[in-house]
């Protein structure tokens, strides 16, 4: 088992989701954390098959989505950022409707799908944006326990 302090003298990002997950655990919250967390999530949201759409249909990105935007500004991810505004100006609702995801609402919208499918091709891994932002802030960030990767067939059949 590593540190997050540990993990982030590597040079390439290590660990996201596992990062991902000991930061919801973690009590201790500032700005940079929830910066982090935001990112992370996104990422996680946005890189499987639905693309960026996932940043509203996964109800934990889409519980952020009053601050995503600027939350990927701030790690430096501009071309993510600017791909979520733009999906985001597409959906004529307000940021607490959203919140929970709106998969239904996307079900009757088809042309925000479409819409999204172009800005798929946008650089929406952020995975270097935010592995430099967590070395350059690392001060900021708890030196949490990150718990080494589960192997064999049990712990995939158990989420590890």
């Amino acid at each position: 088992m590593k540190t997050l302090h540990e993990l982030l003298e590597c040079d390439d990002p290590v660990a996201l989701r596992r990062i991902e997950k000991a930061l919801v655990a973690e009590d201790a919250r500032n700005d940079t954390v929830d910066t982090v967390l935001s990112v992370l999530v996104w990422r996680r949201c946005t890189m499987g098959q639905n693309g960026i759409l996932g940043a509203v249909l996964n109800h934990e990105c889409a519980a952020r989505v009053s601050v995503l935007d600027e939350h990927l500004d701030l790690v430096g991810a501009s071309d993510a950022a600017q791909a979520m505004r733009d999906l985001r100006q597409e959906i004529p609702l307000k940021d607490e409707h959203i919140r929970c995801g709106i998969i239904d609402w996307v079900d009757v919208n088809p042309s925000l799908v479409r819409h999204a499918e172009t800005l798929n091709d946008e650089g929406l891994d952020v995975a270097l944006k935010v592995w430099s932002f967590m070395q350059e802030h690392q001060d900021k960030l708890p030196d949490i326990a990150i718990p080494d990767k589960r192997a064999g067939l049990l712990a995939r059949l158990f989420g590890g």
